[in-house]
């Protein structure tokens, strides 16, 4: 017991005097010595963390210390992407920039010569139509001029027949009188004879 309040003296600081040690004070001692002592560890967010790609990357120096790629960075020059890569040909200039710069313009041209196109083929329509409209009018109007003549020519045909036939009968029956006329001469003349 005596070596254990040595130690306990030894380590809390203040010295305590033991005259008669007790089973009691020896634990009310420990259990001062263990509260005193017990520290809260250090919380997992307090640790400073380290990535894996820089562990990684630390290596060793020459002097037997270990050196990171950003304290050694402006000594190593890292070789540019487009340095070891081919050079851009025109073709893939051209399919890469120009190709679809042109989609657009190839879409809004189609779509306007669309559009101009059905605007061609509608006023086509409707200017074939109204030159129909205006050829059939015309001809229904020399329809009705032409009905109208051949009304008229009819009208006169009978007008003249009208006229004509008096004349004909008249012309008619004299030549059948003066017929009749030579039947009764000649008749006459044979009975002249006769007698």
């Amino acid at each position: 017991m005596s070596f254990l309040s040595r130690s306990i003296s030894s380590s809390t600081g203040p010295s305590f005097s033991f005259s008669r040690p007790t089973f009691a004070r020896s634990s009310k001692i420990i259990r001062n010595v263990h509260i005193t002592h017990i520290r809260p560890r250090p919380t997992p967010t307090s640790i400073p963390t380290t990535p894996p790609s820089s562990l990684a990357s630390l290596r060793p120096s020459a002097s037997g210390g270990v050196t990171s790629p950003a304290l050694t960075s402006s000594s190593t020059t890292v070789p540019s992407p487009t340095s070891g890569s081919k050079k851009a040909s025109p073709h893939m200039v051209w399919y890469r920039e120009i190709v679809p710069a042109m989609i657009p313009i190839l879409l809004v041209s189609t779509t306007l010569f669309l559009a101009l196109s059905l605007l061609r083929t509608h006023l086509s329509h409707s200017l074939s139509l109204a030159q129909s409209s205006d050829r059939i009018a015309h001809l229904e109007d020399q329809l009705a001029r032409m009905r109208f003549e051949q009304r008229r020519a009819r009208l006169r045909d009978k007008r003249e027949r009208e006229r004509i036939l008096p004349i004909v009968v008249e012309r008619v029956l004299q030549r059948v009188g003066a017929m009749t006329g030579e039947d009764e001469k000649e008749k006459a003349d044979e009975e002249r004879l006769l007698v």
